[in-house]
């Protein structure tokens, strides 16, 4: 048959249809049909008066056909254009189908009808790689096998449009020549899709890179160009103050990933985050590097910056190089993303457990659990608050609270507590139904094609960073914003919501529905009216709106705040460290030819009355805020005594007998001495040395410059301002050295 109208709907429809019944829509109280299947209709009955759905499964909810639901609800051109890329890729896999119309909108159908019967995850998969690569298809015919259905052709819909056949023959679908092996060839080539190529263009703000582009034979990232983050930017403009290279490697790679080029990073040469690409490290000074040759600055910096291009782009393919280094990856990846799929499912189907500000604060929580569960390829994940904080925008004592309502009602499980720096691991599996391992021993049925778990992860990882990063935005600050309600709503915009879908998604009433969904021609309303009409087009309107309500840059100064309260903590934990590590025993003096030990850059924390100052220490970290290390893992090398004689002497004439106190009444169960070691810290923590200190001021106390572990007064500051006052931290008994006071 030609394409054109279907001459026997009711009969294609009883020759075609999986089941003994099918699935007749309704009428609404003026007697219209309603776009609603909830009656069941025999195929070997008369025709039925209302439009009607037949089912893709069997009564075992196995698929016998397959449809495309190409939904015209945002754009016509839209469904046109993702019909004519899905048959152009059937017609290339040479996979026979049909295209129809679907009714007055504009939408499309694309039927498929199998020979061999297929189970119902290997089609949820291929839904999910469908949604990924044409962003109008509706998967819920698809990843529903027991009651999901799909008007076939010819099913009146409306007397003026017809539905009919574009492409393709009934024969296609009376007669069923799809196998199996050619849905895999199907799923194959999507899977390849979505691992080599960038994110559709319904995701702003998501482009890939595969390649990196050359302009005038130096590489660089293609893309627009955009600034350099907060931080470092400010590293741009202060310099290194340990590893100069470190910092220029950073500066560099960030300056890669904000697309710029090498033009725009010679003309920054002069600041001083990149002093390596300028001098040469002589030992104590940095000379001038020479004006040519291959140590000039224009040389070093452009080696760097190549090597750092070539760094910071994405490989052509992430699943074949993880392959031979990890041949488990592809089935972890699934695994997760499976256990990933199943728990926002549930979350999806119990909308009341979200309702109000707290509920929508604790979805979004476990939406950051289950992107960073995705994103480690792992059952557990190890989330502190903080970070949960920024990737939700919500403050860090919402987090807290919510991650323990979430363990209480049993859809997380804290598998190990904090400790130190390290924040408290999670699972979003409280009941362990996912097996750790995973056999290749056992027969798996129906095994997908190679790729198909990394790229059900890359779907779910940008459907859920792009959600959270709408909800996230500064307009939908809980003070002087829209509301954690409006941004979560604006989160799920990204796809077409009705007034009904949107009222059950929030608890809401369809009154509240109705006035927060902008219309079809918004005219100037509220403030989320605009904001919900630009979605999926930039980030300005947003930014607009949150320049009007004075909510701009909020989410940057909790990060600043995040960031100052984790140096601080880490601070304090390097204290600790310090008293309670064990004292060595002095060892023989060095020879007089011997180089000075290296000064130490660990500074005592600021004291008041002999307890920790953390407002001393909180002004002193604002003032050399530059470095933004974190400070994990404290194993610092030991630093010498500076006067190991002398202290040998005093530990000889002052330690008592075993057994005996001392005026601070500590028993020493030894006789051998120990020594006040000094810690010092890694090149990427935070720098407390002398010059960024001596201008600190202390409240309370008589001016006192900073002394270091070791008490050397070779390493104290010669210059000390009057306003400058630092609580030294002197060792409660006197048999552990004089020499710090």
């Amino acid at each position: 048959m030609t394409p054109g109208r279907v001459p026997d709907p009711w009969g294609l429809t009883a020759r075609i249809s999986p089941r003994r019944v099918v699935r007749a829509a309704s009428r609404d109280a003026a007697g219209q049909p309603v776009n609603c299947y909830p009656l069941l209709h025999p195929v070997s009955g008369a025709e039925p008066d209302t439009p009607w759905a037949v089912h893709l499964t069997d009564q075992k909810g196995r698929f016998r056909l397959l449809c495309a639901d190409l939904d015209a609800t945002t754009s016509h051109g839209e469904a046109h254009r993702d019909a004519d890329r899905l048959s152009g890729l059937l017609t290339e896999l040479r996979i026979a189908h049909v295209v129809c119309a679907s009714g007055p909108t504009g939408g499309r159908h694309v039927w498929l009808a199998l020979t061999d019967l297929i189970d119902p995850p290997m089609v949820a998969a291929l839904a999910r790689l469908l949604k990924a690569w044409l962003p109008t298809l509706d998967t819920a015919p698809l990843l529903n096998p027991k009651t999901g259905c799909v008007r076939p052709p010819g099913s009146p819909t409306d007397p003026a449009a017809p539905p009919r056949i574009l492409t393709g023959s009934t024969r296609v679908l009376t007669t069923p020549q799809v196998r199996g092996s050619d849905i895999e060839a199907l799923l194959a080539r999507l899977a390849h899709q979505i691992n080599t190529t960038a994110p559709p263009a319904s995701q702003p703000g998501t482009a890939s890179v595969t390649q990196p582009g050359i302009t005038d034979g130096i590489p660089h990232l293609i893309g627009p160009q955009r600034p350099l983050p907060p931080i470092t930017q400010q590293l741009l403009e202060t310099g290194p103050s340990t590893d100069a290279s470190a910092v220029l490697w950073r500066l560099l790679c960030s300056a890669a990933l904000a697309r710029w080029q090498f033009a725009d990073v010679l003309e920054v040469l002069d600041r001083p985050g990149l002093e390596h690409a300028r001098t040469l490290n002589t030992g104590s000074t940095r000379t001038a590097r020479p004006a040519t040759g291959p140590t000039s600055p224009r040389a070093v910096l452009l080696r760097q910056w190549t090597r750092a291009v070539h760094a910071t782009t994405r490989p052509t393919n992430p699943h074949q190089t993880s392959r031979p280094t990890d041949p488990t990856f592809d089935a972890r990846a699934e695994t997760v993303t499976g256990l990933v799929q199943v728990v926002q499912s549930r979350a999806d189907h119990t909308p009341g457990r979200w309702r109000g500000r707290r509920g929508h604060a604790h979805r979004r929580v476990l939406d950051a659990l289950c992107l960073l569960h995705l994103r480690a390829v792992r059952t557990e994940v190890e989330a502190d608050i903080r970070r949960l904080a920024l990737t939700c925008g919500l403050d860090r004592e919402t987090c807290r609270r919510a991650l323990l309502d979430l363990a209480d009602s049993g859809w997380i499980r804290r598998t190990r507590p904090s400790h130190g720096t390290r924040g408290a691991v999670w699972t979003i599996d409280p009941h362990g139904t996912i097996h750790s391992h995973i056999s290749e021993t056992l027969s798996q049925g129906n095994p997908r094609p190679p790729g198909t778990g990394s790229a059900l992860r890359t779907v779910a990882i940008h459907d859920l960073a792009d959600r959270l990063d709408s909800a996230a935005h500064d307009t939908f600050a809980g003070y002087g914003g829209l509301g954690v309600e409006a941004g979560s709503l604006y989160g799920r915009l990204a796809q077409p919501h009705s007034t009904l879908s949107v009222a059950r998604l929030m608890c809401w009433d369809t009154t509240t529905a109705e006035a927060h969904l902008p219309p079809a021609s918004p005219p100037p309303g509220s403030s989320f009216e605009r904001a919900a009409a630009g979605h999926g087009t930039s980030t300005t309107h947003l930014d607009q709106l949150a320049t009007v309500l004075g909510t701009a840059g909020h989410g940057a100064r909790r990060a600043q705040l995040y960031t100052l309260e984790r140096q601080l903590w880490a601070w304090w934990l390097a204290e600790i460290t310090w008293m309670r590590s064990p004292r060595t025993t002095p060892h023989v003096p060095p020879s007089r030819a011997s180089p000075p030990p290296a000064p130490p850059t660990f500074v005592a924390h600021p004291r008041k009355q002999r307890r920790a100052d953390y407002r001393a220490a909180r002004t002193a970290l604002i003032a050399g805020r530059h470095t933004t290390g974190h400070l994990h893992g404290l194993t610092p090398p030991r630093q010498p005594d500076a006067n190991p004689t002398r202290r040998a002497q005093h530990v000889a004439k002052s330690t008592p007998a075993p057994g005996r106190r001392c005026r601070c009444r500590r028993v020493h169960r030894a006789t051998t001495p120990r020594n006040l070691a000094v810690q010092t810290l890694e090149p990427t923590g935070i720098d407390l040395t002398p010059a960024r200190l001596e201008s600190v001021p202390t409240p309370g106390g008589t001016p006192r410059s900073p002394t270091f572990r070791n008490g050397s007064q070779a390493h104290r500051p010669q210059t000390a301002s009057p306003q400058t006052s630092w609580k030294v931290l002197r060792p409660k008994c006197p048999n552990l050295g004089s020499e710090l006071a």
